[in-house]
């Protein structure tokens, strides 16, 4: 799959597999697969403990390290599936819980690495200068975040991060996250959307279904070829083999402008992924 985004001279495929809840045999197999069918970027986190399997589901493809863009996130919060809400990851650990993410992945780098969410120890800039130091190592080749509203990305620009890759966001036809992309936009700030059919209820809309019947394809590749067109990044999660050929079909048909603006009078401010710290984080999301 050739089709991506470059900034920075870093190029980062348009679509990608989302790893998020998938454990044991299936989350390794689920990789391999993806990697063989032509998936070219894998989206990781050590929040969701997993970086043992898709590493080796990343070896077992036999595809080139070389190949593939493999991302990775610091968990500053410390919550996991497994144990629930801990003290934030204090910034003397950050590079020790990065290293452990590298020999769980068994990669000597990452492609991107993400602030998983915008709660720290200290403050924003603190954390963002471990981050750098990692990509100055060449062990990370860009730095980005994820759930960051408009005033954080600003803040990050304020403190003199004027590069940052990447804001990884929930993003589907029913939450709208305008104010926030223009924001990515003039800061040049590549949207890579997660929940992009909002856990299969996009599909489920007529609208959607009529387009896909339109453009002789499925709803879930109208709703991802939407976010496509928008030059933003999605990485939907399947376990499902027949879901992953289905994922990466998209990039053979453009939806007229008209219909686009159809998808987006969906909007309906619906989110999936719960807030942390509803104060602290200044929600909502715009």
């Amino acid at each position: 799959m050739s089709e991506s985004f470059t900034k920075l001279g870093l190029s980062i495929p348009a679509l990608g597999l989302g790893t998020w809840d998938m454990q044991g045999d299936t989350c390794c197999r689920i990789v391999q697969e993806a990697l063989e069918l032509g998936y070219r970027h894998i989206d990781g986190a050590s929040m969701y403990e997993n970086e043992t399997e898709v590493g080796k589901g990343v070896i077992n493809s036999g595809v080139d390290r070389e190949e593939i863009f493999i991302t990775t996130k610091i968990n500053t919060t410390s919550w996991t599936p497994s144990k629930g809400n801990g003290p934030p990851l204090q910034n003397k650990n950050i590079s020790k819980s990065f290293e452990k993410s590298l020999k769980d992945l068994q990669t000597d780098y990452v492609d991107l690495l993400l602030i998983h969410w915008p709660k720290f120890e200290t403050n924003l800039g603190d954390i963002l200068e471990i981050l750098y130091q990692l990509k100055d190592a060449k062990k990370v080749k860009e730095v980005g975040v994820a759930n960051f509203n408009s005033d954080l990305l600003n803040e990050c620009i304020s403190l003199g991060f004027k590069d940052i890759f990447c804001n990884q966001v929930e993003y589907h036809p029913f939450l709208s996250q305008s104010k926030l992309l223009e924001v990515m936009q003039d800061l040049d700030i590549i949207p890579v959307a997660y929940c992009p059919i909002c856990r299969g209820d996009v599909v489920r809309h007529d609208v959607i279904i009529g387009l896909a019947e339109k453009y002789s394809k499925t709803p879930a590749q109208i709703a991802l070829r939407w976010i496509y067109q928008q030059k933003a990044v999605s990485i939907p999660k399947t376990a499902n083999s027949y879901r992953l050929r289905e994922n990466i079909d998209i990039f053979d048909f453009e939806i007229e402008y008209k219909d686009m603006l159809q998808i987006y009078s969906l909007e309906r401010n619906q989110r999936l992924v719960p807030n942390l710290d509803v104060n602290e984080l200044k929600y909502p999301f715009d």
